[in-house]
């Protein structure tokens, strides 16, 4: 018989307490897509004994490992941004909002600290068959508008993988951020920038890489024993609409910038709207700027990527979210 559709399946989050201990969802995310796998690295051995092949073959270290890709939805989006290489800050009354700026710690041996707040246990559900997730960090992230919504792929690590219970799922009306909710603003590079509205952007996608990887260690397990974070890459890519030599010249001169994505649920700024998310570089570098003539009948584009850089006494970049969903 036909196996089901992916539309019946679904995923489903929870905040460990002790990290690598599962946990039973206690949140449901709407996702585009996922494709967690458990990832093992299988001991052949190569023995030689007149014969040309491998004669056995044990088990070895495994982890999980995958992307989940989900449009941004400020109620969901900040359990994975939780659970990823920030420090965190929270304020208001509800809606709160959440400000996450980079962690600098090197590996998510515990659950508390500036590397990962937190972890999660990651249920997913597919042709109503159950994998259970556990330990799982966000080892790096990209956000992009596409088709007018921003979307985000999260790519996730956890240390272990079994069966677990059927759940019951319950969801969330939906918040999403479409064609009218975006603007992007850019200023000179800052602690706190201030920005001015630029209207020749065409697309925008920031992405972040920890350069995470799961470790194991001599104990009588063979699922990983933590996750460890390597450099940060964060980088902004768009195309923009080429008018004078300006942004041109500044790559060539090294000059840095502010550059910030604001997508926003009502109000001209985070503060008025009743949810949204700022995606903000604050000193970033022009690492290319890329100008061509690509057709007779076609518009005259930069193909710009910027690096994110530390700057004195702040931060290289952040994230603001507005959210109604409280968590401590």
């Amino acid at each position: 018989m036909p196996a089901g559709l992916g539309g019946g399946g679904s995923v489903g989050v929870a905040f460990e307490t002790t990290m690598g201990t599962y946990a039973a969802p206690t949140v449901f995310v709407p996702v585009l897509n996922e494709g967690l796998k458990y990832t093992e690295a299988k001991y052949y051995s190569e023995q030689i004994r007149q014969e040309s092949i491998v004669s056995d073959v044990k088990p070895g270290y495994y982890h999980a490992e995958g992307d989940v890709q989900l449009e941004v939805d400020p109620n969901n989006i900040v359990y994975f941004l939780y659970a990823s290489r920030h420090i965190i800050a929270k304020t208001g009354a509800g809606p709160f909002t959440y400000t996450f700026t980079p962690g600098n710690q090197a590996s998510a041996s515990t659950g508390a600290g500036p590397t990962v707040a937190k972890t999660l246990s990651i249920t997913v559900v597919r042709n109503e068959v159950i994998f259970g997730y556990a330990g799982c960090t966000v080892g790096g992230w990209e956000f992009t508008v596409e088709d007018g919504v921003l979307k985000c792929t999260m790519n996730v690590l956890g240390l272990s993988e079994a069966v677990q219970a059927n759940p019951t799922e319950t969801w969330l009306a939906p918040e999403l951020y479409g064609a009218d909710a975006h603007l992007v603003a850019v200023g000179a590079s800052a602690a706190v920038p201030t920005f001015g509205a630029d209207v020749n952007f065409n697309g925008f996608t920031f992405r972040a890489n920890y350069n995470a990887e799961a470790q194991n260690r001599l104990v009588q397990a063979r699922s990983a024993s933590y996750i460890s974070y390597g450099v940060t890459d964060a980088e902004i890519e768009s195309e923009l609409d080429f008018l004078n030599r300006t942004d041109y010249d500044n790559m060539i001169a090294n000059t840095t910038r502010a550059i910030r994505l604001s997508s926003l649920n009502g109000g001209a700024t985070l503060v008025a709207a009743t949810s949204g998310i700022e995606l903000q570089g604050n000193r970033v570098s022009y690492d290319a700027y890329d100008i061509g003539l690509e057709g007779m009948g076609d518009l005259i584009m930069a193909g710009f990527t910027g690096k994110c850089v530390g700057i004195a006494g702040g931060k290289a970049y952040q994230i603001n979210l507005k959210s109604a969903v409280s968590i401590s």
